[in-house]
């Protein structure tokens, strides 16, 4: 039979097939596979398995996977942490306060949910705790300037619910973000009936959440809740890649002296001169600079076309993610913008 992996605990997982839940065990094969993850599954994983006594199964294969968000494993940076596969967005839940609103968070998320297919949708919860408006919106602007969308939310106040209700309905979304950012008490608030735990925000080590469950929504689709990641860093990305989702930072680079330039010690550096100019926000400059400086190159290509997730593949045959070419698209239209410029002046 072919089901959805709902949750995995332990050396089991719970698995959702023609209506009803499995309790299934992996086959010893799948878990000795080395695929460059730290587990063989991952939630949202489509799965072939064996039904054997009753509500029990042991899973035989994995499918391909369509989407996945994923890091490198905090124990091992060679190893890749899938966190979700097979969803359509990503919802990158932030807090104005209790934790502070950090925009590099959200940045490695959008670009993780990019390099894995994911759309990226921004939250900017517990704006009921904001002391003006001005707290968030230079926030909200910024990541709605890189046409992403952007919610403005308070779960305890019930503001901004409807418009998340239109997000998730009929689509298969992760939730994302700090401990403490708000992600159960949003579930909850669009569908009480979860009772999912939530709680303040707690010392070093401590989640209200504690797995990633694929929760089904009334109103159609489904979330996953995952644990507050306090550290999220990236997988498979080179320092190259990443000013690709800096749409700012990625056209002043056409002007760069050099061609390889990733804009830290690079002499004749058209962004660093932007930056002292003040034409390049210094904060986007700074999140920019943080990820490029916890990019770690790897020393052997991972796969990141997710639909063949046991191959690997040379860099220089992957398809280039979807922000690379809206961002190739712009470059070529401001270009020929500046030559039918240049033509009238002539």
């Amino acid at each position: 039979m072919e089901g959805t992996v709902t949750k995995i605990r332990s050396v089991l997982c719970e698995v959702y097939a023609a209506g009803r839940t499995y309790e299934c065990r992996v086959r010893g094969r799948l878990v000795a596979s080395d695929t460059g993850e730290s587990k063989p599954l991952a939630v949202g994983d489509r799965i072939v398995f064996t039904p054997t006594e009753e509500g029990e199964g042991v899973i035989e294969e994995v499918c391909p996977r369509r989407t996945k968000l994923s890091r490198r494993s905090p124990r091992d940076p060679r190893i890749e942490h899938v966190i979700v596969a097979n969803v359509d967005q990503l919802l990158i839940v932030a807090s104005v306060h209790k934790p502070p609103l950090t925009p590099g968070i959200i940045d490695r998320y959008v670009i993780a949910g990019e390099a894995g297919g994911i759309e990226p949708v921004v939250c900017i919860n517990k704006i009921d705790l904001a002391r003006d408006e001005s707290e968030y919106l230079g926030a909200a602007n910024t990541y709605r300037e890189m046409d992403y969308a952007v919610l403005l939310t308070s779960a305890t106040q019930r503001t901004g619910l409807e418009a998340l209700k239109d997000v998730l309905r009929d689509k298969s979304t992760v939730l994302a973000g700090h401990s403490g950012v708000g992600k159960s008490a949003l579930i909850n608030a669009i569908q009480p009936g979860l009772r999912l735990r939530t709680g303040p925000v707690r010392q070093k080590g401590r989640h209200t959440t504690t797995s990633v469950s694929l929760l089904t929504l009334d109103i159609g689709g489904y979330v996953v809740d995952t644990p507050g990641i306090r550290e999220f860093t990236l997988w498979d990305i080179e320092k190259r890649d990443v000013a690709q989702f800096f749409p700012h930072i990625w056209e002043l680079s056409a002007d760069c002296r050099m061609p390889d330039c990733v804009h830290m010690h690079e002499p004749g550096c058209a962004v660093k001169e932007a930056v002292e100019a003040g034409d390049l926000p210094a904060d986007r400059y700074d999140s920019y600079v943080r990820i490029v400086e916890t990019t770690e190159e790897q020393q052997v290509p991972r796969e990141t076309d997710v639909e063949k997730p046991t191959e690997q593949i040379a860099r220089a045959k992957r398809a280039p993610s979807r922000r690379k070419r809206r961002q190739d698209l712009r470059r070529i239209a401001r270009r020929d913008m500046e030559d039918i410029e240049d033509e009238e002046l002539e």
